[in-house]
């Protein structure tokens, strides 16, 4: 049985000050009597150094939001109000929740408790439609996580064969195509926009720490991440290969964007990557309308690995000349989920899913989204805004999309930074193995295209209320409901 694999996450706090959902404010009639400093078991509240008569601003960034403070004050000097910087924060799919939530995991790798349990959502689009099965949660012993069973999260990138072929002599015909393993189902990413320098190092250093790959532009790959370049997956377009021959002939692994040329010269551009090094290539598609065909079509011509890329808040894009707006309403776009499901589909249907490698990215925000994205078909993920919160990037959806960093960020430390990934890493892989252990699953390439081990509410829904509610009275498979 191989090594446990185990990420070591290490408190790492920045001096950075992150939003908060509530704003404590203190009263001109506060009598100082300190009774709030007694009752909150989270500090939020203590006196004045230089002159302890007196009570000091509350510090929100601890406050658990118990409210106790406010109930036991005996003058009601202590009032709570929705922190303005919160409200204006993420939009109708990254929540400022979520950003607040991703940042506390980031500080010390430890899985947030609130003690409310589940409050939902168990309805809505995307991943939020979706539930794991759950059932082995309830065996009265529960060591498959931290026990003597062994619960593996390393997936395979690369072409696998379906079948192996022997000579007469009983030795192996067959060519074993060359594979890459990573311990966790999930890439590193640099968003678009551009990193400050330690940033960049940072996130790199994360990767090589936790032993996954990042996707970097190989024009902003530079010296200083020369040590750590068996982590580096450079990003290139088809016609940039010669330009950039020495980073790609060190590398486990290449990013090369799509392009409608692509279908054709996949070949020979396949068999020119081969002569630079042994870094096996991923096509980059774009998640368009018929992103399905177009990953089949690569299949078929030999493509090995591909990485169908969503829009930042996992919908479909503007097909392959970009991430654009689609022509039709954004009610319509397929969000993630739906679209690794019909890609997953349809590669079954051609009978070659078993030969090629996914990867989903775009909409990928919290650790429950890596399991269900690999139940709906899925290989494994790549991560990028979630690293990028980790280090205090505040996220607005509204009137269009900004990734803030912080003021001061450029000065912190590599290695704190770093730690700040590889803690949010820890904690998403604590959560993947107690899904994967809830659900008895005990191998994450088990967990690809397990449709059946999930519960997605528009199928329910359908074919619980379609006989009354579909237009025109038709049930779930279109037949006539009389009434």
């Amino acid at each position: 049985m191989p090594k446990k694999y185990h990420i070591h996450p290490r408190p790492a706090r920045l001096d950075l000050e992150y939003m908060f959902k509530f704003d404590i404010t203190r009263g001109e009639n506060c009598i100082n009597c300190g009774k709030c400093t007694r009752v909150c078991i989270y500090e939020a509240h203590k006196r004045r150094q230089d002159d302890p008569r007196r009570m000091a601003d509350p510090n929100t960034v601890v406050c658990r939001n118990c409210f106790r403070c406010i109930q036991e004050c005996p003058r009601g000097a202590l009032e709570k109000s929705l922190d303005p910087v919160f409200a204006a924060a993420g939009g109708d799919f990254w929540k400022p929740d979520m950003l607040i939530s991703l940042w506390k995991q980031a500080e010390d790798g430890k899985v947030p408790v609130s003690g409310a349990g589940y409050r939902g959502p168990f309805t809505g689009t995307g991943f939020d439609g979706m539930w794991t099965d759950m059932s082995e949660i309830v065996r009265p012993t529960r060591d498959g996580i931290h026990g003597r069973e062994y619960i593996s999260t390393a997936v395979d990138l690369g072409r696998r064969l379906n079948h192996l072929v022997f000579d007469a002599g009983g030795r192996l015909v067959s060519r074993v195509p060359d594979t890459v393993s990573i311990p966790i189902p999930m890439l590193f990413e640099v968003p678009d926009g551009g990193l400050a320098p330690n940033v960049r190092q940072a996130l790199v250093k994360a990767a090589a720490e936790v032993g996954t790959g990042v996707i970097v532009p190989a024009a902003d790959i530079t010296g200083d991440l020369e040590e750590v370049a068996g982590s580096l997956i450079p990003r290139v377009a088809p016609g940039e290969i010669e330009r950039y021959r020495g980073v790609i002939g060190k590398a486990r692994l290449v990013a090369i964007e799509h392009s409608d040329a692509l279908m054709t010269d996949w070949p020979q551009l396949r068999l020119e990557i081969g002569k630079i090094g042994r870094a096996l290539p991923i096509v980059r598609v774009p998640a368009a309308k018929d992103v399905e065909d177009t990953v089949a079509r690569l299949a078929h011509s030999g493509a090995e690995i591909i990485h169908i890329v969503a829009d930042y808040c996992g919908r479909e894009t503007g097909g392959p000349g970009g991430p654009g707006p689609q022509p039709h309403l954004p009610s319509e776009r397929r969000t993630l989920k739906d679209i690794i499901r019909a890609v997953h589909l349809r590669l079954v249907e051609d009978r070659i899913r078993d030969e090629l490698t996914i990867i989903a990215s775009g909409g990928i925000a919290m650790a429950e989204h890596v399991p269900k994205a690999m139940l709906c078909g899925a290989d494994l993920v790549a991560v990028d805004i979630p690293l990028m919160i980790a280090v205090g990037a505040t996220l607005c959806q509204k009137p269009e999309k900004q990734l803030v960093y912080p003021e001061g960020l450029d000065g912190i430390p590599v290695p704190t930074l770093a730690q700040r990934m590889v803690n949010l890493t820890a904690a998403w892989h604590s959560q993947i193995l107690e899904v994967m252990g809830a659900m008895g699953i005990r191998e994450a390439r088990r967990l690809r295209g397990e449709s059946g081990r999930a519960i997605f509410f528009e199928e329910v829904d359908r074919d619980t209320f379609g006989r009354l509610f579909l237009p025109g009275g038709s049930d779930s498979k279109g037949e006539a409901v009389s009434r």
